[in-house]
């Protein structure tokens, strides 16, 4: 049987292997260019049957989708890859579906629109479509087989709500049954919509981790931690396992963060109308800027799976000192 389309994804990170997994057992042929990621993730994309190609170019031919999920920083420079490529083959699309573009990043509202005008300006006829994703990367049933697949609502998958002028549901080609395995949520016709929804919802998530992160390191430092877990338990009840389970989840993530934190910063300051300094979020880019580091120090995040380990290397880094401001860019530029 034919794939429904063809999907080109950036990368195959966590959540680009998990969102291809589904797509793959819906169906979906998935293509990306890791020619220059290292061997582990080549040989990871192959086992996950997602076909390698070498340059932008050739995934942008093959492609009916284009899906962007990378790093914020990265959000940006990923479209100007495609609008370039695009423009070296445009000619050979002719006669073809119009190319979807789908940036699902965890990016301001603003930095939407500057790539919706790049798009606008360099490849008008590229459909480009403001996205985000809230939840973890896509996993089967536990109970699920090769000889009985489980269907893609048997899954658990991220909500992925999209704005914008054009619809993935009223695409041509397998549009609404895309639209549907991969749990998607149209909001409206606008540009940045659904980019300030993600950002209004990690702002809850992701701020409430940084301020258990720095809670319990202090709690920790002052010998006080039993207590605070005490009261969390009684008067806030729930709060300690989310903070336990935050604080043990984040650490391989926290270099990706930083940039998050600064882009929902952006965006409360200039859609939600918050002054500049009301902007906490550029401080909470900090928490996890210094959590990236002591990572980085450790070289990895062994011993921090439970909620003590993590504490205490965190509080051992913390004293330890930080690493340089280059060793930093080069972490969250990785």
């Amino acid at each position: 049987m034919p794939p429904l389309a063809r999907i080109g994804i950036i990368s195959i990170g966590q959540m680009g292997l998990g969102i291809s997994h589904l797509l793959t057992a819906s169906n979906y042929q998935i293509l990306t260019n890791i020619s220059d990621r290292s061997a582990a993730t080549q040989s990871r994309a192959k086992e996950a049957s997602i076909t390698l190609v070498l340059t932008d170019i050739d995934l942008v031919a093959q492609s009916d989708y284009i899906f962007s999920i990378v790093p914020p920083r990265d959000a940006i420079a990923t479209a100007t890859r495609i609008v370039d490529a695009f423009s070296a083959i445009k000619e050979g699309r002719k006669g073809r579906e119009p190319l979807y573009y789908l940036d699902l990043n965890a990016i301001a509202p603003s930095t939407a629109r500057k790539i919706e005008e790049l798009i606008r300006e360099r490849a008008p006829s590229i459909r480009f479509i403001d996205g985000g994703i809230i939840g973890g990367p896509p996993s089967p049933p536990s109970n699920s087989s090769g000889e009985s697949p489980a269907k893609a609502e048997e899954w658990t998958r991220p909500g992925v709500p999209l704005s914008g002028p054009h619809t993935l549901a009223s695409a041509s080609i397998s549009g609404a049954h895309l639209a549907a395995t991969l749990n998607t949520l149209f909001l409206d016709s606008r540009i940045g919509t659904a980019s300030g929804l993600k950002c209004s919802f990690a702002a809850l998530s992701k701020g409430f981790t940084a301020l258990a992160l720095q809670s319990f390191t202090t709690a920790s430092n002052l010998g006080c931690c039993d207590a605070l877990e005490h009261y969390l338990d009684r008067y806030i009840p729930g709060a300690k396992a989310k903070a336990g389970k935050s604080i043990v989840g984040c650490p391989p993530k926290a270099y990706r963060w930083v940039e998050e934190m600064n882009q929902i910063g952006l965006c409360f300051t200039e859609d939600g109308g918050w002054s500049h300094e009301a902007n906490v979020f550029g401080r909470v880019a900090g928490v996890y800027g210094e959590l990236a580091q002591v990572v980085e120090k450790r070289g990895g995040t062994e011993g921090m799976g439970e909620l003590d380990g993590a504490i205490a290397a965190l509080r051992k880094g913390l004293k330890e000192g930080k690493i340089t401001k280059d060793e930093l860019e080069k972490l969250i530029a990785e």
